[in-house]
């Protein structure tokens, strides 16, 4: 932010702008990306996304570990001493799964994380890994908002034998269909950038770290949209110095969001550093390295403070304490089919991230 207003990446000159780094059609990270939100993987069944990650670790000479709740630990030993630094973004998306199925072969669903049901209305769904339906309502009086018991899913049987021979029972997920897709300069459309997104930009500076200090370990959690469940079990194993949190933000600049005035963060502005969540506060300590980083990098900096919590919330109160802090991505349409992100915002956090973790010998921890 710089004389009170947010320097956005102009959207009309592409993403060369973003330090020259990305290019349409030719960027690393955006085949990352498009791969990571074309995987399904609702909370608890995240293994395709797993599978990627795991990929990208072998490509880049990283330990790779995966525990009991299917969080995917990579770690890896810098070039000299220095403390142990946790990453930490989850890999699941908001979805729901089967929990009846009726005689005539329709399906009635149970959320898997917070989704608004207008906004499933009508969207096209994959039940399980092949089956194509759609998401519809029961007749409902008075207009009123139909809750989750309103809904089922239509995959055109006609009885619960069809159902049964595609596979699908109790408890098969339940994911939405929407393609990834480039929209005007740097910003792109999917389901799923909360928070692939985050996953991505992890990968991405695993990928970019050369010479650092410590340890690097990159977790990509389970089940957060249920409870940030995976980060509790990965912050007792890892047992880090420091943890940097990667996940997404509300942008305030749709009409829809402008009028709440609930925090500046906007699409293209950078990223979010959270200074309070209902989990965690951030440190004086920990906002003026992160500001100063920024600010030698010229990287524009905005801040979020908002209700909810993310994996850095059971990380920072671990193990006596953790130092931690989140870096958030700004996203339009949240727990919606259709997010949009802007590439610029995740590659200067890759840079911001890079920065921190090379210079973490010179941070002073508790």
């Amino acid at each position: 932010m710089r004389n009170g207003e947010v320097e956005r990446c102009d959207t009309h000159e592409g993403i060369d702008r973003c330090h020259g780094t990305l290019s349409r059609g030719g960027s690393m990270m955006e085949e990352l990306l498009r791969r990571l939100c074309s995987a399904h993987g609702v909370p608890g069944q995240e293994h395709e996304v797993a599978g990627i990650v795991a990929e990208e670790a072998a490509r880049n000479m990283y330990e790779t570990r995966r525990d009991a709740l299917g969080n995917v630990v990579l770690t890896k030993e810098g070039t000299h001493p220095g403390p142990s630094v946790m990453l930490c973004a989850h890999m699941d998306e908001v979805g729901a799964m089967v929990r009846y199925i009726d005689d005539d072969g329709f399906l009635y669903i149970d959320p898997l994380g917070s989704i608004d049901t207008y906004r499933l209305l009508g969207q096209r769904v994959i039940v399980g890994t092949t089956a194509s339906g759609i998401v519809e309502q029961k007749e409902k009086p008075n207009d009123k908002k139909p809750t989750f018991n309103d809904l089922y899913v239509d995959i055109g049987a006609s009885s619960r034998e069809d159902v049964e021979r595609e596979g699908i029972r109790i408890g098969t997920a339940i994911t939405r269909v929407s393609p990834f897709a480039p929209l005007i300069g740097s910003r792109f459309i999917s389901k799923a950038f909360d928070n692939r997104s985050g996953v991505c930009v992890m990968l991405e500076v695993c990928r970019r770290l050369d010479q650092f200090p410590g340890t690097v370990h990159a977790v990509a959690t389970g089940q957060e949209e249920v409870g940030t469940r995976g980060a509790h079990v990965a912050a007792q194993s890892v047992r880090p110095d420091l943890c940097i949190v990667l996940d997404v933000t509300f942008s305030y600049d749709t009409p829809q969001k402008k009028e709440k005035k609930d925090t500046n963060v906007v699409l293209g502005g950078g990223p979010a550093l959270t200074l309070k969540d209902d989990g965690m506060i951030l440190s004086a300590p920990l906002r003026a390295i992160v500001e100063e980083t920024a600010k030698e990098l010229g990287i524009p900096l905005q801040y979020d403070i908002s209700k909810g919590k993310t994996d850095a919330a059971p990380v920072y109160q671990s193990n006596g304490g953790v130092p931690t802090m989140a870096l958030l991505i700004p996203l339009r349409y949240m727990h919606t089919g259709n997010e949009i992100v802007d590439m610029c915002d995740l590659e200067r956090t890759v840079e911001l991230i890079c920065a921190l973790i090379e210079r973490s010998d010179t941070i002073t921890l508790p």
